[in-house]
């Protein structure tokens, strides 16, 4: 059975325009990027839109048909489609790639603890009074974990309290305490799938590297600059300190062989005046001129 699909449709016809509108836009922007619409919240979505748009670019929610037949419009960007099968927003932008996904994670929303959360930190409450008056309140407090209790009318935590450790799941009287304290101890962040410049796609894994790559190359230099050292292999990055380490050697060498140089003159000079003290210290003493006479 062959479908027809009817264009004139009034629907058909939107999809259409769209697809055709979007696809032109394409030429104007730099980057092209797909974002990941689960569980993002519609005023976190609301806010990153207004933002792009003031910044001259677009995020726009779209079909899947839309968006499918946009990035099979591209060689590159049509491997992508199946990234469609999840509800995604399309983003064009003169952005690059790698500054569009640190947009995306400088631009975070608090929000409150569910059950069943899974603490990605210790949630610790300090030490402290509260706006919250004697009642129901201190009841759900204690409940959740918190040391509190009641001083000059309000209720105080007496001491900080960890209400959730790393890794452990957060359950109903602990998000009950955190709500009441109005506590919100996670962050929503947009998620990039890819980024594309034109020419390279760029994996969200790939974009991420970025957060870690100065500590990750000065941890491989300090690394690299060892297995040199150690391998005595010369270098113009290692080379003072390797001659340091060869002069430190032959040095303690002439000391402990009493090889006599420029170099270790002095110190095996130093050393023969302390053991001929050390000697004289411990040496007999010769008759005193009285001790004669007698």
């Amino acid at each position: 059975m062959v479908y027809i699909v009817d264009t004139n449709k009034k629907a058909v016809k939107k999809k259409i325009e769209q697809v055709t509108s979007t696809i032109k836009d394409i030429e104007n922007y730099k980057t092209v990027a797909l974002l990941r619409l689960r569980k993002l919240p519609d005023a976190l979505l609301q806010s990153l839109r207004k933002k792009i748009r003031s910044d001259g670019g677009k995020l726009l929610v779209l079909k899947k048909p839309v968006i499918s037949r946009v990035l099979l419009s591209n060689k590159k960007l049509a491997e992508k489609v199946s990234e469609c099968d999840s509800p995604v927003a399309l983003i064009l932008t003169n952005t690059s790639p790698y500054e569009l996904n640190q947009f995306f994670k400088q631009h975070k929303k608090k929000r409150a603890a569910k059950i069943g959360d899974v603490a990605n930190a210790d949630i610790v409450v300090p030490e402290g009074e509260t706006d919250l008056a004697p009642g129901p309140a201190l009841s759900e407090l204690k409940a959740g974990g918190l040391n509190v209790q009641i001083k000059g009318g309000k209720i105080v935590v007496a001491r900080e309290s960890t209400v959730a450790k790393k890794g452990e799941a957060i359950t109903e009287p602990k998000v009950k305490a955190l709500k009441t304290l109005g506590v919100m101890p996670f962050e929503i962040a947009a998620s990039m799938i890819f980024g594309f410049d034109g020419e390279y796609i760029y994996s969200s894994e790939l974009l991420d590297m970025g957060d870690t790559i100065d500590s990750d190359l000065t941890a491989s230099i300090s690394q690299a600059m060892n297995i040199s050292i150690n391998a005595g292999y010369p270098c113009e990055q290692n080379i003072n300190m390797l001659l340091g380490k060869a002069a430190m050697q032959s040095l303690n060498l002439a000391l402990n062989a009493d090889i006599y140089s420029s170099s270790s003159i002095e110190q095996l000079l130093s050393s023969a005046l302390r053991q001929g003290l050390a000697l004289e210290s411990i040496a007999p003493k010769g008759q005193t001129e009285e001790e004669k006479k007698e």
